[in-house]
């Protein structure tokens, strides 16, 4: 699998940076899918959603309210980014502090685990992998953190 980590610029500002994934030769970035799978359906909330990352980019940065963590492994920074506890649909991404994150896919969550859900199980265990992949690309310095500490550098490319 080929990935690329790319910048999100309508929701990256001053406070933190806002970044998705291209698997492979897909036209859309994970979060682009996401839209597309729940727009018509759940249209509020995906407002809500843009709403919020729009905030954490300009405003606010990465509030730890803003998420529900360890939606992943132990250190894998893999969070559930909502419009409020109570709504349903779920967006997966991987915080990196107040000033980066890395958004996935995600969906309805209808279930007490996300295990119990074949499709949200998958959108989580793929940002796993490429939570993994990143770290390391980190640990090897073949990519870095600017000296703001808000965007990541180097290659964003990744083969496995």
């Amino acid at each position: 699998m080929k990935f690329e980590i790319v910048e999100l610029d309508e929701f990256s500002g001053s406070k933190a940076s806002v970044y998705s994934i291209w698997i492979d030769d897909n036209e859309k970035t994970l979060f682009d899918q996401f839209i597309l799978e729940n727009e018509g359906i759940h249209d509020k909330e995906l407002g809500s959603i843009t709403d919020r990352l729009e905030l954490i980019g300009h405003l606010t940065g990465a509030r730890e309210q803003f998420f529900k963590p360890n939606e992943g492994t132990l250190g894998d920074g893999i969070c559930a980014l909502y419009d409020s506890p109570d709504k349903k649909l779920r967006l997966y991404c991987i915080r990196y502090g107040a000033t980066c994150i890395v958004l996935g896919g995600g969906g309805v969550k209808n279930v007490r685990a996300l295990q119990d859900d074949e499709k949200l199980k998958t959108e989580n265990y793929l940002l796993r992998f490429i939570s993994k992949k990143i770290t390391e690309a980190i640990k090897n310095q073949d990519l870095r953190w600017s000296s703001d500490g808000k965007k990541l550098e180097g290659n964003m490319i990744f083969e496995d």
